[in-house]
């Protein structure tokens, strides 16, 4: 698929429902798992969901910045010194400013 074209509706069904099956799943493990565990896979949730929402054709520059970002921190090894509280906050609020911004929010 080329830059720019959007998915099929068939496609983007798919993408959502698999989306729907990881989280449910992610639910029941996070019973057993770390409680850090939760962090990361609501991160990634986000992170999948704005990749869904990019080749859906609803995707800005803002979003895919935030997408990168957690590319970054899903993709980087576990452990190390990275203060995740820290690095969500911050992801938060370029959220927020992006959600603020993009074209499909209602201006009143």
């Amino acid at each position: 698929m080329k830059s720019g074209e959007t998915v099929p509706q068939n496609r983007l069904h798919e993408d959502i429902a698999l989306l729907a099956a990881y989280l449910l799943s992610s639910g029941r493990g996070l019973l057993n798992e770390p409680a850090d565990y939760g962090a990361f896979r609501c991160a990634d949730a986000a992170r999948r969901l704005l990749e869904i929402l990019d080749r859906a054709g609803g995707g800005t520059p803002g979003f895919t910045e935030l997408r990168k970002s957690l590319d970054d921190i899903m993709f980087a090894p576990m452990g190390g010194d990275r203060d995740m509280a820290e690095i969500l906050d911050e992801l938060c609020l370029k959220m927020a400013d992006t959600v603020k911004d993009a074209a499909f929010t209602s201006r009143s």
